[in-house]
């Protein structure tokens, strides 16, 4: 009797604790109240079950027996509310219960799920009822999963998102690569090629003007959207010349520049046996990080992505150790895609003082794996031992996502000065969203916003020394650096005589 009492005592508090935190937070989460509104309705439920759990001790026993039941039912009630309010969003990303196998409810799922987390509409212009409207029919009228996969990528395209497209099977699929070119102020120049290419004569550095007998600036505009899709136009440029040397068929002809400036025609021809190649694969991916001390003093850090199958983090404190005593460090992000923030975040807080929050992700709809969260902030916290000498990062157009990221906490922080130039403007923190027939793809779920309300999405970041580039700096010495070289050691030697005044 004595430990049924005791039970009975601690239901008393037990059951309007759970009932009020229960309701309070299933408000606040997955409802998106309001924290007053959680709170009240949190106070107002558990009021509710306290009176409840002390009316039924006035009670006979049979009747307390009864009144059990309903507040153990009630208790039901707000877990099924729980495990509704997580399952859902779940079985709406396509992750619980999937839909694999029909691809009209695979589509209908996406469709749902963009239009409750996709945080870009208003940004981009898109009528997301109408493009179901569009896409809807023809999905319906997909002969296979490959040809309802590339009415998926399409739409995904008219976003021009470089975070919302097609991941799995590749975009680049069935394209043969002849090289790879890249933009050059207003020239548009051969960056690799393909074994096949370099055999046929084309040379990196190349100025292209055609390709199979069409103005370059007409072959750039056919370029596919599903290649292409990004949020500035100086990135879709860049990303449509990427793959202006590629082809789904195994012949190309392109009219290049020779060293007179005069048109020259070469014929391109990838042999059976190494069709499959790309210009990517002909040569080693470099190592993540990579680092050099300049004939000037100078240090530089190369960061060529924010992923790598070794300790990145380590890496980068290994070489940012070795280079302690330069008087300035140039960190190169030109070409760097992005990858995972938390990486990119520790090597920041490498060279900060003091704790910086430097933006934050609001995301368009609360999901179960992030809490419920409205948002993120993104806050670094210093790691010793800091470097304090000045800092120059050199961007480009393929510096993009994370890297983005990476840029605005140094600059907005007042640690670094920016060379080269605007990056490629995209921020997400995207998810999956799984296909018919192994297929996925990825969408975007988070606005990210500087601390000042400025967006990366759309608009990139403009480096505060900007450096205009020729094709016939190609074969030259690297401009960007160049100029950082040139900033960083004004700095030091400023630095190097208030040092001497103060003394």
């Amino acid at each position: 009797m004595k430990q049924l009492r005791l039970f009975e005592r601690i239901g008393l508090v037990a059951h309007p604790l759970f009932a009020s935190l229960g309701s309070g937070m299933l408000i606040w989460g997955p409802f998106a109240g309001r924290w007053p509104i959680a709170v009240l309705v949190g106070v107002v439920v558990g009021l509710m079950f306290g009176w409840l759990r002390w009316w039924q001790q006035a009670k006979s026993p049979e009747a307390r027996r009864r009144q059990r039941w309903v507040l153990w039912l009630l208790h039901g009630l707000l877990v099924l509310g729980w495990a509704a309010a997580v399952l859902l969003p779940l079985y709406r990303l396509n992750i619980v219960f999937p839909a694999t196998s029909d691809r009209q409810a695979n589509f209908d799922r996406l469709w749902r799920a963009m239009d409750a987390y996709y945080p870009y509409f208003a940004l981009k212009g898109v009528a997301w009822d109408e493009a179901y409207q569009r896409y809807a029919p023809q999905v319906a009228d997909a002969s296979d999963d490959a040809a309802y996969w590339k009415l998926v990528a399409e739409m995904l395209a008219e976003l021009q998102d470089g975070h919302t497209n097609l991941q799995s099977p590749a975009r680049q699929q069935g394209r043969i690569f002849f090289g790879t070119a890249r933009v050059m102020g207003a020239e548009v120049v051969v960056d690799q090629v393909s074994q096949a290419a370099r055999q046929a004569g084309l040379e990196p550095c190349a100025v292209l003007v055609a390709v199979d007998g069409r103005p370059l600036e007409e072959v750039l505009d056919a370029v596919p959207a599903i290649l292409t899709a990004s949020s500035t136009p100086h990135n879709r440029r860049a990303l449509a010349a990427f793959n202006v040397l590629s082809s789904t068929v195994p012949q190309m002809e392109v009219t290049v520049l020779d060293a007179n400036g005069q048109p020259q025609t070469v014929a391109l021809i990838q042999q059976p046996e190494t069709a499959a190649s790309a210009a990517s694969g002909s040569r080693e991916r470099p190592p993540a990080i990579q680092t050099e001390r300049l004939p000037s003093g100078l240090g530089l850090i190369k960061i060529n992505a924010f992923w790598s199958d070794d300790d990145l983090v380590a890496a980068f404190d290994a070489a940012l150790n070795d280079l302690f005593a330069a008087p300035g460090l140039i960190i190169d992000v030109r070409g760097n895609g992005g990858g995972n923030q938390l990486l990119a975040d520790q090597m920041a807080a490498r060279l900060l003082d003091a704790p910086f929050t430097y933006g934050r992700d609001h995301f368009a709809g609360r999901m179960p794996q992030r809490g419920w969260l409205p948002g993120i902030s993104f806050r670094l916290t210093p790691r010793a031992p800091i470097y304090h000498g000045p800092v120059a990062v050199l961007i480009d157009e393929r510096s993009f996502s994370t890297t983005e990221q990476f840029v605005v906490a140094l600059v907005d922080s007042g640690r670094a000065t920016t060379v080269g130039r605007p990056t490629g403007g995209g921020s997400g923190n995207p998810v999956r969203f799984d296909l018919t027939g192994g297929a996925f793809v990825r969408f975007s779920t988070a606005d990210f916003r500087r601390t000042d309300g400025r967006p990366i999405e759309g608009m990139g970041i403009v480096p505060d020394l900007p450096v205009n580039l020729r094709a016939s700096y190609c074969n030259g010495p690297d401009r960007d650096r160049e100029a950082a070289e040139a900033l960083l050691l004004g700095k030091a030697r400023r630095l190097a005589v208030h040092t001497e005044d103060e003394q």
